[in-house]
């Protein structure tokens, strides 16, 4: 019986280690992001793209919100920011990154207009 416990006792802490501990770990960085200006930078990262896709629909003549092309830009912006917005809560990306991150989703939104809408 005393083996039996023994060995439960391990499967459980290697059980915690597995599950436990990284999902605490996640919740702490997503909290350390909270108390920081992340939610600021994601609004500023969502902000930016959005001014780039207006600029870009209005070059193709479109009018705001209703045209088929600006709103093919607009969901594909939308999956391109899914990503740096992970990593933003995350705190994978810093501040001086997010200039990076929003010229690469704009050369991809371009190159997508080139290729056609």
């Amino acid at each position: 019986m005393y083996e039996f416990c023994t060995n439960y006792a391990k499967q459980l802490q290697a059980a915690i280690e597995r599950a436990v501990k990284p999902t605490v770990a996640i919740c702490v960085t997503k909290l350390t992001a909270m108390e920081t200006d992340t939610a600021e930078q994601i609004s500023q990262l969502r902000r930016r793209v959005d001014e780039i896709v207006a600029f870009l629909a209005n070059g193709l003549g479109d009018d705001m919100g209703t045209d088929k092309n600006h709103i093919q830009l607009k969901k594909m912006a939308n999956k391109l920011l899914h990503e740096p917005t992970m990593r933003l809560r995350e705190g994978g990306i810093e501040r001086g990154e997010i200039d990076d991150v929003v010229r690469d989703i704009e050369m991809k939104l371009v190159r997508q207009i080139s290729g056609g809408v």
